[in-house]
């Protein structure tokens, strides 16, 4: 029963939020009715910009991470921001490979990702070529 069950648990909403609040206690981080949106910093690098982005989540459904500023941009006029969705929000993981569950904890996986993000934005500005891997949609 060990290995198996632990594999399938998902945390639930206030599982999420309190492991959030915990790891992150400098980040805004407030409940709303089934689930919760969370507000902080992250500086991807020592020569990084520092970004504010909001993570919300809700419970059966992925989170979202979006950038509040600085603004995000293409690197073209007209063109689009690598490996993003249409509603701005960032693609951290490929949803079909399942790299993000219920069963991991926002805190430890969607944070991190989002910070590996931006790093890779940056250096696609400054290369010309996204080397964070990824499907292109």
């Amino acid at each position: 029963m060990g290995a198996d069950n632990k594999m399938h648990r998902q945390y639930t909403i206030t599982q999420q939020y309190a492991a959030f609040r915990c790891k992150f206690p400098e980040w805004d981080v407030v409940w709303k009715r089934g689930g919760f949106e969370a507000k902080g910093h992250l500086r991807p690098s020592a020569l990084s910009d520092l970004y504010f982005i909001s993570i919300t989540y809700f419970q059966n459904q992925a989170p979202k991470v979006r950038v509040i500023s600085p603004l995000l941009f293409p690197r073209e006029e007209n063109g689009k921001i690598k490996h993003t969705y249409a509603d701005g929000s960032l693609c951290l993981y490929y949803p079909k490979s399942r790299e993000w569950t219920p069963a991991r904890l926002i805190s430890d996986t969607i944070v991190g990702w989002a910070s590996l993000w931006l790093y890779h934005y940056e250096v696609w500005h400054s290369l010309g070529e996204w080397l964070g891997g990824g499907v292109e949609h």
